[in-house]
């Protein structure tokens, strides 16, 4: 009995413990209360990697083998920590990278927020781990970007600013009255329930082969809503040119029988 004791408090004490620091870390800082604070995040993941640590080791101090563990891995931590930096370069750094992007006071993003990273998908930043950082896209794809990634690569945050704003484009045809279509386009926009801020301005964006585009900024307040308001946004455009006459050019095929093409 005192053997089953003993090989329980040396071998499997040390992991019970580091299993149950570990359910009170993800129970008492969960995704929810984590929100918007990314340098608790990635501490987090830190003290958890370190308490597992802590377990193997004291477990393997309790092997006749390895009774020296704790001594052995002190002494030779300089050396171990330039065979470690050799062997994972890229794992620490990816750690390294995630450190800066957490502590830093003018980090680019927090948990929540939309992001774009280079030529990846845009999504919501979900978490960020000791490796990478997770991504989920509107298309509920979860993108794993490592962290050396994100730290050197250029990144737009789409929810740091008070409103979000998206330009549509319609085309109209030439010889259009070019301040009433202008004049229609805008108040469509700003009669829709999401549009946030003032009336829009509608600029003449190019002259094309078959009409002249214009543009004008969707604002809402919530980015969210962008993409439904830009959507409603253009069919009440079009409602209206169609009630006022003003006409949106397309391409027109037309066919010719050949007798008709011969004379």
């Amino acid at each position: 009995m005192e053997k089953v004791l003993e090989y329980l408090l040396k071998y499997v004490l040390p992991f019970l413990a580091a299993y149950l620091i570990n359910l009170l870390l993800n129970k008492f800082l969960n995704k929810d209360t984590l929100r918007g604070k990314l340098h608790l995040i990635f501490l987090k993941g830190i003290i958890i990697a370190l308490v597992w640590a802590v377990a193997i080791l004291t477990a393997m101090s309790g092997i006749p083998a390895f009774s020296k563990t704790w001594e052995t891995a002190i002494a030779s931590s300089g050396m171990a920590a330039v065979v470690m930096g050799l062997a994972a370069q890229s794992t620490l750094s990816n750690v390294f990278a995630g450190i800066a992007l957490s502590a830093s006071h003018s980090r680019p993003f927090d948990i929540g927020d939309r992001i774009r990273i280079d030529t990846y998908d845009p999504g919501f930043v979900e978490d960020i781990t000791l490796r990478h950082t997770v991504i989920k896209t509107y298309q509920n794809e979860i993108i794993y970007v490592p962290n050396s990634i994100v730290g050197s690569s250029t990144i737009v945050n789409y929810t740091q600013e008070n409103s979000f704003s998206y330009p549509i484009r319609v085309s109209v045809a030439y010889g259009t009255d070019m301040e009433k279509a202008m004049d229609v386009m805008a108040a469509a926009i700003d009669s829709h329930p999401k549009h946030y801020g003032e009336k829009p301005v509608v600029l003449c964006k190019s002259c094309d082969e078959s009409g002249v585009t214009l543009q004008a900024l969707v604002e809402t307040r919530d980015f969210r809503d962008n993409p439904r308001t830009c959507s409603e946004s253009l069919v009440e455009i079009m409602k209206r040119f169609e009630k006022e006459g003003i006409e949106i050019p397309y391409n027109k095929l037309v066919l010719l029988h050949e007798g008709e093409n011969n004379g």
